[in-house]
């Protein structure tokens, strides 16, 4: 039987293939990154320098490791100049923030509905199939047509005769 360790080893050699065939195509350059606590699985860019930060899920877990790539962004995003500093080469878009996406063989439908609330340009979901011993193939899901979450705007203030504001 193979050691867990060696196991995610090739699981992400599959999985840096499968994102090679992506549109547009996602170039593995850090794996196995520690993160705010934990660990992240891969960091890709994009033609564009563009960065992703990739956690995969076993079945069951899709919803907590959503929740934790949403704390690995915010940690990796203040990073990414560090980073074009030790590695110009890579030409990393800080300044475009850090995207998420998840990688499970099936999504919970809570964990799709907080990826449609954070819209497509943070997080992505992607299904793993196996292909082979060492190949995957990901098929990134669309959004449900639901809008991103706005923040709510205040209420107008109307003149209630009290001095404070307040309305009863």
């Amino acid at each position: 039987m193979m050691p867990p360790e060696r196991r995610a080893q090739r699981d992400r050699l599959a999985l840096r293939g499968a994102l090679l065939r992506l549109t547009p195509p996602l170039e593995a350059i850090a794996e196995d990154v520690l993160g705010l606590v934990s660990r992240i699985d891969l960091v890709a860019r994009d033609p564009d320098g563009a960065v992703t930060l990739i956690l995969v899920a076993n079945a069951g877990t899709d919803l907590a490791r959503l929740s934790e790539g949403i704390a690995q962004r915010v940690w990796l995003a203040p990073r990414l100049a560090d980073w074009n500093q030790l590695a110009p080469h890579l030409g990393l878009a800080a300044e475009r923030g850090v995207r998420l996406l998840v990688v499970a063989p099936r999504f919970d439908e809570r964990t799709r509905a907080a990826a449609d609330a954070l819209g497509p340009d943070l997080v992505q979901l992607a299904e793993r199939v196996p292909r082979g011993d060492l190949d995957v193939e990901l098929h990134l899901l669309e959004a449900s047509g639901t809008e991103p979450v706005q923040p709510l705007a205040a209420a107008p203030r109307r003149d209630t005769g009290f001095r404070s504001g307040l309305r009863d």
